[in-house]
């Protein structure tokens, strides 16, 4: 018997002290940002409905314009979760492509406060920025900062998926909020050709009021094949052409938009595996 008090003690202080750690280790989990295919965080801290209680989770730049990127350009990134009254805050967040898959790359720059972790979604990895232990320890709102380099090419929308919990500190997943949302990021074109006159293929772009076709003058060293895209001036495309075959020298090409757009102002993209120009130009019926 005096041997069973000792060894039942140090039962009780190892499941006490492992209890603890389990407590003390609960960092950031990586796949709970709301994405296709992904859970919200609300799936264990459920006790109140998602983005109630006047809390909030929001992403900002600091050198990103109109939401736009350029391919291979680093932004300067935040994420913020906001509950007036409380002082613990965690995160969740990951870029993905328009096909689910890793948009860009994320580094993390409050490394004191955030880390990065991958979470399998359909056998692909994503990347998930997520808070550390304590890492969102600050009164009322907490902010997670991040660079987020854009892919080397343009992938087209790319959309920022995240959440945020507004925790208690009572040590378990009862009594916190979750808020949830997302932002697309749209790839940057340029409203004029003489920006990009370094490359020798696009001569003009026009809008033939009197048959209602936008013309695309061309002159190639090599036939290629081309898209022709128009976007209206929030950056949303509306229609696109695919497969117009640019010929050899001096052609045309006509896209006939009198039963699909209406009178307004675009911005007019053509591309082609090896370069993209783009001109806005006003479509009048």
């Amino acid at each position: 018997m005096k041997k069973t008090v000792p060894y039942l003690f140090t039962l009780s202080i190892i499941f006490v002290v492992s209890m603890s750690f389990v407590v003390l280790s609960d960092d950031g989990k990586a796949g709970f940002t709301g994405s296709p295919g992904e859970l919200v965080c609300n799936n264990c801290h459920n006790t109140f409905t998602i983005n109630s209680g006047g809390g909030s989770v929001y992403i900002s730049s600091t050198n990103m314009t109109n939401w736009q990127y350029v391919p291979g350009q680093v932004y300067n990134m935040q994420v913020t979760v906001k509950k007036i009254g409380v002082s613990l805050f965690g995160v969740g967040l990951e870029a993905l492509t328009p096909s689910n898959t890793n948009a860009g790359t994320i580094t993390v720059t409050s490394t004191a406060k955030a880390q990065l972790k991958n979470a399998n979604v359909s056998s692909v990895l994503r990347s998930n920025l997520v808070h550390k232990l304590n890492g969102g320890a600050d009164p009322d709102s907490s902010v997670f900062t991040f660079n987020w380099t854009a892919p080397a090419t343009n992938v087209g929308n790319v959309t920022f998926y995240f959440a945020g919990i507004a925790a208690n500190s009572n040590g378990n997943n009862s009594g916190d909020y979750v808020y949830n949302s997302s932002r697309v990021i749209t790839p940057f074109i340029s409203t004029s050709i003489e920006e990009q006159s370094n490359v020798p293929f696009l001569t003009s772009i026009n809008y033939n009021a009197s048959d209602r076709k936008v013309e695309v003058n061309t002159n190639s060293e090599k036939t290629q094949t081309a898209t022709i895209e128009f976007f209206d001036l929030s950056g949303k495309k509306v229609f696109a052409e695919n497969g117009i075959i640019i010929n050899v020298g001096q052609s045309t090409n006509q896209v006939d938009v009198s039963s699909i757009l209406k009178s307004g102002i675009y911005i007019v993209n053509i591309r082609t595996e090896e370069f993209s120009q783009s001109k806005r130009i006003p479509i009048i019926f």
